[in-house]
């Protein structure tokens, strides 16, 4: 059978188990079967997969129709033109993640701070603070997670992107104090999660295929964001900016936390989808603004 019969027939098969955009998927596991990019296999239709080939693409569609995450099957993920690894100890990088990274960056170079030193709370993969780390040349990241496993590949991935020598990953709840007591950092900036318990179970089941850690925000799912913002006067420095990836529906909480915690111009911006996504706000200086 040639690339384009493939295609159909695994196309076919995912829309049959309600995969979501079975084409693409389709595509993108027939890119990682000839190990050529994505619009390259579409553009071979009329070439005849290997028998090897053939057993490895419909075992991948097979699974996938499983619903197990595409990126879980494949092993990464796309995030700003960086190739993420990504396991199934760690959340799936999303472009709304791409979005919050890109307006970190607009606000630090503005702020005209010539070596910002950042600080994520909750890294995952490592992507946020990698992507900064490459978009900030002069900047120094310090990235924590609860999960060893999560750090592990967070560091794996750093040194892919050579940036590992200015991001350090750490297994440290930073809630605690005992660390780098003052403010220190010029921004901090965290993907922390923000689903409420109860909504867990109804998602889609790619979702729930991801660590329960990253997802459960807590009844109302703004356990995290409370502690984060909590927390935040005692990391910042005067002028620094606390940055979150927040609930769709969660703006005018995490406005009024921001507002408690004495933040200044605290902005709810939408994601290119048209929802409230990110909570921004700058630290006044020590004593008021």
């Amino acid at each position: 059978m040639t690339v384009s019969e493939w295609l159909a027939k695994g196309e076919s098969y995912l829309a049959r188990r309600r995969v979501p955009e079975p084409r693409a998927n389709a595509e993108f596991l027939m890119a990682e079967t000839l190990s050529v990019g994505r619009l390259t296999a579409v553009a071979q239709g009329g070439r005849e997969l290997t028998a090897r080939e053939s057993h490895r693409y419909w075992s991948w569609i097979k699974e996938r129709g499983t619903r197990r995450p595409l990126a879980y099957l494949l092993g990464h993920q796309p995030f700003l033109g960086l190739r993420i690894e990504v396991t199934k100890d760690s959340l799936v990088p999303r472009p709304e993640t791409e979005e919050l990274v890109i307006e970190c960056e607009r606000l630090l170079k503005s702020a005209r701070i010539a070596a910002p030193k950042i600080l994520e709370i909750g890294t995952g993969t490592g992507c946020i603070a990698i992507a900064l780390a490459q978009l900030l040349p002069s900047a120094t990241v310090f990235a924590t997670d609860l999960s060893q496993s999560a750090l592990d590949l967070a560091q794996k991935n750093a040194l892919a992107h050579h940036v590992s020598g200015r991001v350090r990953f750490v297994r440290e709840d930073v809630f605690s104090g005992q660390r780098r007591p003052g403010g220190w950092a010029d921004l901090l900036v965290s993907n922390p999660p923000y689903i409420p318990t109860g909504e867990l179970d109804r998602l889609e089941p790619e979702v729930q295929a991801e660590p329960r850690l990253a997802l459960d925000g807590g009844k109302d799912g703004l356990d995290a964001v409370r502690a984060i913002v909590s927390a935040a006067p005692k990391l910042l420095n005067a002028g620094g900016i606390l940055a979150l990836e927040i609930g769709s529906e969660q703006g005018p909480a995490a406005l009024k936390l921001f507002q408690a915690a004495s933040f200044e111009g605290v902005q709810i911006k939408r994601d290119a989808q048209g929802c409230e996504r990110f909570a921004f706000g700058v630290l006044p200086a020590r004593g008021g603004a």
